[in-house]
This record gives structure tokens, C-alpha cells and sequence, in this order.
């Protein structure tokens, strides 16, 4: 419930929360709300009103972390013993801010209990679902918040049922006091369901489902970020896109947007749920874009940072399924951040429809599905947005990043196990010897075919007849002859070449190019023809 402060106490401390809210399908947008909350199972709040991030740029501390930083607040700053303005001249001279102490639990990683609550108003109007049926949506359905939080971590983030006085397979009822409809507001019915959850069970996370009757006051789904509760109507506790959703709040996610729709981002488990999953609790499999699976921390050996300005990144992104079924290679990135001197973080993975991330609705097909999707975030627990979706050959750029234009280009997507998008960014006008994407071209080299015969003509013997390049290999030999750039151009040749040293010829494969030392590979490399056989080798 929203607090009432009494006017005899001088101050008061309080944390702050921030509520996200994913509305129900054709439902308004919902703006986070910024509340500071009192200690005690009794949920007490003070909300905040105006621009909290400019407040806290003058504060000691840069920005606040939800459901962390601490106020304490002169009575006299509270307006009717309800809210705060931050805006008021006098907060930033009254308001001491302070840091929780104590160490900070990551529950990103790691197995946590949820608890399930069926809200039950004094009529005995309840959710549709019954313990046993709400039960087995939330935690053994064929698509659950389970396997679902399993599929995009690779087991690194389960979900099990809680345990303990009361609880049936993770499930309790809790009758409230009141019928529905006499509820001011969500927080109240909230918190007093909250304060009915029996002493001694076992659990971390709590999932309260409301009646469908609680929709005045409810749309959709609700969780505090960084907290440990999310509340739901009805029908919305059986979707695993909403529950992964509001429990992503939880575990201290914003929302992922595209344009001015903040839920837009339709890559992303943190979006407005706009997959092939609606009506149907058994689909939404769908992860999370750059940001969010940077911050996870699930796959830390294939993120990188890269400050452009000084180090250009050339390098090989490999999509969400891929990485999770262990096909990536060392060398190869999952995400990669990009960030410069007072400019807002970028990051970019690469989105393929497939496997753990199948349901992306298909009117995105065109323009989000094998490509490169470029978010920007401004750190942890913040909203994300879509910057740019790219294609090969598509470019992104971004003016006045550290005294140039950030580049960001896709230079191909390869398929095969992985899939690959080989990506260059740079910044023009600042970064040293700036990459550029190569030129898809037919090598001049004698190479043999696969029953071992010298071809003296290269591919020039292949142009004489097309149908060549349907033998083994021989298209990855001559990409343009063979009309297979789209698919080839940065991958290796596959037949043995006639290579020529000072000790004379010899057969060569790629392979053997790619496992001599650096200084060796360059030379090699710089052969007349060879960089244009062994196209990702000498990349």
C-alpha cells in the first residue's frame, strides 16, 4: 500500500523500487513507477515523483540501482504522507542517498524457488486456474518458466517449484479481506496478499495471479526490478513469454524496445511479447537481445568490449541456438559492446530464427531474422533499444563518437554449424588503418578437383561448363564463376591448391595456412591468389 507518513517523525529510510509492466495484448503502455518502500513484510511506499536520474547526477552517487539504494527522507519534503517530488529545489540539499550494505546476491545464475500464489478476493472470486492446473503451466507445461530460463542460460538459470507449510507443487491460496472491486489499487490488494503468505515456506521468487476481475486496477503483468516479487491477472501466469518477462524484471532487467514502443524489440524476451506465442502457453521461445545477454553474465567467455576508436573489431558473431548447443568456436563472439568517451553503450549480436529463439513473430522475418540487431543500453537494469538490424552488406553509423562516425558493417552471414555473420566496426576518420569488407573473387590458382587431377585452368576450366561447380567443393574454389558469394565469400576454399615456394611446389590446404604462426601466416597469405582461396584464413 502506498504509505502514510506521520508528521511527529522527522525522517524516515526507505529503498528504492522501480515497478515494469508488460500491459495484456491490445492494452495501453504502463511507465515504470518509482517508489521508495519502508523495510517489514507490510509493503509501505513513497512514491517519487519527477526526473529521478537527474536528481541522482547530483548526488554522490551517478544513478540509482533499484531495489539497492536508500533514501532517507525529511517528513517534511513528503507531500500528504504519500509523495516525493525530486524535483523540489530543497531535495537535493535534505536528501541524503546511501548505499545498502551488505553483499549483493546475484540471482542470475544459479537454481531459486518460486512460489505461486492464487489470489482469492472475500467473494471467492479466484483465478481461473486451480492449484493443480496452475501448477503444471507454471512448472511442468511442454514451454515453462523452467525450461525456458534453462533454454537461453544453458542450465545456468533454473526455476523449481517452492516448498513448505501449505504449498501444493509450488502452489498456495490466500483469500483477501475484500472483495476486488473495493481495492483503491493493485498495491494495496498486493500487499495484503503478500502479508497472508504462511510462515516456513521455502522460496526466493513470488508469483502473486489475480482474478481476471482485477483488471481495473491490473493490465497484465507487474514486477519490481531487481525485487523479488511479480504479480499477474489471471490467465497472463500461464504464458511463460510474461512470466520469463516479469521475472526478467526481477533478476534486474528494463524493458527492450524498438522506436517510441518500449516492449518494440521483437528479439527479446524483455519486449512486449509480440512472438508466435499468444493463445498458445506452450510457444514463446524466444531469449534476449545484445544487452540483456551481456548483463546475464551466461556466456562471458564470448562477450567482448571494443572501444572502436582506437581498436577496430573484425571479427565472427554467432546467433543465441548456436552458442547454447555449444557449436561456437573459440575466436568467435556471442555479443560484443561497443562504447566510446560519453557515448551511450551499443550492442550488437547476431539473430537467427531457430531452436531456442523459433518464435519470433514471422512479420519480423524480413527484417530482424538473420541479421545483425544493434541495441543501445546505458548500462545494468536499464531499458534497451533497437538501433539497427542489419543485413549483408548493410551499414550503421553514428556521428561524433570520439571525434569521427562509428561504422558498424555486416560484411556476410555464412549458414553452416554455426552460423556465421562476419561484422567490421571502426571509426572513420580516427581509428588506425580501418578494415574493410573483402571482395568477393575467383582465385588464379591451379587447384585440384576432388578425384585429385590438377585443373591447370582454375576456374577458368570451371566457367567452360557450370555445371562444375556442382562437383565437391569446386564453388568455394570460384565463388563469383559459381555465383555463390552470398554463401561462400568468406568462407575457405575446399580443394587442394598448387602452392609454389622457394623450395619449389607443393599441395596446400587452408587448413595448413591457418595452423602456421602469425608472422608465417601473413607471409603466406600474401601470396599472389592465396588470400583469395583461403578467404576466412587470411581474412
Amino acid at each position: 500500500m502506498i504509505a502514510s507518513v506521520s508528521a511527529e517523525e522527522s525522517s524516515f529510510d526507505c529503498t528504492i523500487h522501480q515497478i515494469a509492466s508488460m500491459p495484456a495484448k491490445g492494452e495501453p503502455p504502463i511507465p515504470h513507477q518509482t517508489v521508495c518502500k519502508t523495510e517489514g513484510k507490510i509493503e509501505n511506499f513513497i512514491s517519487l515523483d519527477g526526473d529521478i536520474d537527474a536528481f541522482f547526477l547530483k548526488s554522490p552517487f551517478d544513478q540509482f540501482e533499484a531495489g539497492r539504494t536508500q533514501l532517507s527522507i525529511p517528513t517534511s519534503l513528503v507531500s500528504d504522507g504519500k509523495r516525493l517530488d525530486l524535483d523540489d529545489h530543497r531535495s537535493s540539499e535534505l536528501i541524503v542517498t546511501r548505499r545498502r550494505l551488505g553483499r549483493k546476491v546475484i540471482h542470475r545464475i544459479g537454481t531459486w524457488k518460486v512460489l505461486a500464489v492464487r489470489v482469492i478476493d472475500s467473494t471467492g472470486d479466484g483465478p481461473t486456474k486451480d492449484k493443480r492446473n496452475l501448477a503444471h503451466d507454471i512448472f511442468d507445461d511442454a514451454l515453462n518458466l523452467d525450461n525456458a530460463a534453462q533454454a537461453c542460460s544453458k542450465g545456468q538459470l533454473k526455476f523449481k517449484a517452492a516448498t513448505g507449510n501449505g504449498v501444493q507443487n509450488g502452489v498456495i491460496d490466500v483469500t483477501l479481506s475484500k472483495i476486488m472491486s473495493s481495492y483503491r489499487d493493485v498495491a494495496e490488494a498486493r500487499s495484503e496478499a503478500i502479508s497472508l503468505i504462511p510462515q516456513g515456506t521455502d522460496h526466493t521468487f513470488t508469483i502473486l495471479v489475480f482474478p481476471d476481475s482485477s483488471k481495473p486496477i491490473l493490465s497484465g503483468g507487474q514486477a519490481f526490478i531487481n525485487g523479488k516479487v511479480s504479480w499477474y491477472r489471471d490467465l497472463l501466469a500461464s504464458d511463460p513469454t510474461f512470466l520469463l518477462h516479469e521475472l526478467g524484471h526481477n533478476l534486474g532487467h528494463g524493458h527492450s524496445g524498438n522506436g517510441n514502443n518500449v516492449y518494440g524489440d521483437p528479439t527479446c524476451m524483455m519486449g512486449g511479447g509480440d512472438y508466435n506465442t499468444h493463445g498458445n502457453d506452450d510457444k514463446g521461445k524466444i531469449c534476449f537481445n545484445a544487452a540483456k545477454t551481456y548483463y546475464f553474465g551466461w556466456f562471458l567467455q564470448y562477450h567482448k568490449d571494443v572501444e572502436p576508436s582506437t581498436s577496430a573489431y573484425v571479427g565472427e558473431l554467432v546467433g543465441t541456438n548456436d552458442v547454447v548447443n555449444g557449436e561456437i568456436s573459440a575466436g568467435q563472439e556471442m555479443t560484443v559492446k561497443l562504447h566510446g568517451q560519453g557515448k551511450t553503450d551499443l550492442f550488437m549480436m547476431y539473430q537467427k530464427t531457430e531452436g531456442v529463439t523459433v518464435d519470433i513473430a514471422d512479420k519480423y522475418e524480413s527484417t530482424f531474422n538473420n541479421h545483425v540487431v544493434i541495441v543501445e543500453q546505458s548500462g545494468d537494469h536499464r531499458d534497451s533499444v533497437v538501433k539497427a538490424n542489419l543485413a549483408p552488406g548493410d551499414r550503421y553509423t553514428q556521428n561524433n563518437w570520439n571525434g569521427g562516425t562509428l561504422v558498424v558493417e555486416v560484411c556476410s552471414i555464412t549458414p553452416g554449424r554455426p552460423d556465421v555473420a562476419k561484422v567490421i566496426s571502426f571509426v572513420d576518420g580516427v581509428t588506425a588503418n580501418p578494415p574493410t569488407c573483402a571482395q568477393c573473387t575467383d582465385t588464379d590458382m591451379k587447384f585440384y578437383d576432388a578425384n585429385s587431377k590438377l585443373r591447370h585452368g582454375g576456374c577458368k576450366w570451371v566457367s567452360k561448363n557450370l555445371n562444375r561447380c556442382n562437383q565437391s567443393n569446386v564453388s568455394s574454389m570460384c565463388p563469383v564463376t559459381c555465383r555463390t558469394c552470398a554463401s561462400e565469400q568468406y568462407i575457405d576454399g575446399g580443394l587442394v591448391f598448387r602452392y609454389a615456394d622457394k623450395w619449389g611446389d607443393s599441395k596446400k590446404k587452408c587448413s595448413w595456412i591457418s595452423q602456421r604462426p602469425d608472422n608465417e601466416k601473413e607471409t603466406v597469405c600474401s601470396k599472389p591468389g592465396v588470400s583469395q582461396i583461403c578467404r576466412k584464413t587470411c581474412w
